[in-house]
């Protein structure tokens, strides 16, 4: 959302007739009006991958030596501090110099075959695991940052943009690991990209003309109309009239 958000700003302030009414201001004397205002200071967003190791099956079994994963899904995943209570000695999501650092938790679950000897048959079985990560995601100031009345007062913003497992393969014991653990196990890899941001009420200058610098636009005389129009969503499309039915079925079909 808050990159739509700013994705409109930006729109808005690149419009035509804004830029022309900003022009005129500008090139007329104004002076800066201080004001205390909610400010983003900084803001980014960073994509990371973790892998994870399951070493044992969710009946408490060593992972079979011809697990083959179908099917892996991550879940409840949880922000500690934004939509999961800080625990004793932990930390919620903080600026550290010029990162947001802040720890999640999640869970992982992998469906696999096997084939059941005891049975002599091809079985389903699952793997699961929680997990907890701490991550740093780099911020860059916004306009300069934040001129703080009171620095210790600043909002940390930590959205998901997204969480999925995206691979799971069955490998043998990696080195590292005691050789008190099963032989294999089921690495497991996740990705997540999330978008961090932090505000407070900054001290912010608001240009203001010393003089009427903005020329608001004729109205619109009685009895004009004004054609509806809607912005359009499509960057290219093929365009066709009552005058040139068919232009649309040739292949491919011929832009504007």
């Amino acid at each position: 959302m808050e990159k739509e958000f700013i994705t409109q700003v930006k729109g808005a302030w690149n419009s035509p007739e804004i830029q022309a009414l900003a022009q005129r201001c500008f090139h007329k004397k104004f002076c800066c009006t201080p004001v205390i205002m909610e400010k983003v200071c900084a803001s980014g967003q960073k994509c990371f991958h973790d892998i994870h190791y399951l070493f044992k099956t969710d009946a408490g079994v060593p992972v079979p030596a011809d697990a083959c994963p179908i099917n892996c899904i991550a879940s409840n995943l949880k922000i500690v501090g934004v939509n999961a209570p800080v625990p004793p000695g932990g930390f919620a999501p903080r600026r550290v110099g010029d990162c947001i650092i802040f720890t999640i938790q999640y869970k992982v679950r992998v469906f696999f075959e096997f084939f059941d000897t005891a049975s002599d048959s091809l079985e389903m079985g699952t793997a699961s695991g929680c997990f907890d990560r701490e991550l740093a995601v780099p911020v860059e100031d916004f306009q300069g940052g934040c001129i703080l009345c009171k620095p210790e007062e600043t909002e940390i913003c930590v959205r998901r943009i997204n969480f999925d497992c995206i691979r799971a393969v069955l490998v043998p014991r990696p080195a590292g690991f005691p050789t008190t653990f099963p032989p294999f196990a089921i690495e497991v890899t996740v990705e997540k990209e999330f978008f961090a941001l932090e505000s407070g009420r900054s001290i912010i200058c608001i240009p203001t003309c010393a003089n009427e610098c903005i020329e608001l636009p004729f109205p619109v005389l009685p009895g004009e109309c004004v054609p509806f129009e809607r912005e359009p969503l499509c960057d290219e499309f093929c365009q066709e009239t009552d005058l040139q039915t068919g232009r649309c079925a040739q292949c491919p079909p011929p832009q504007p």
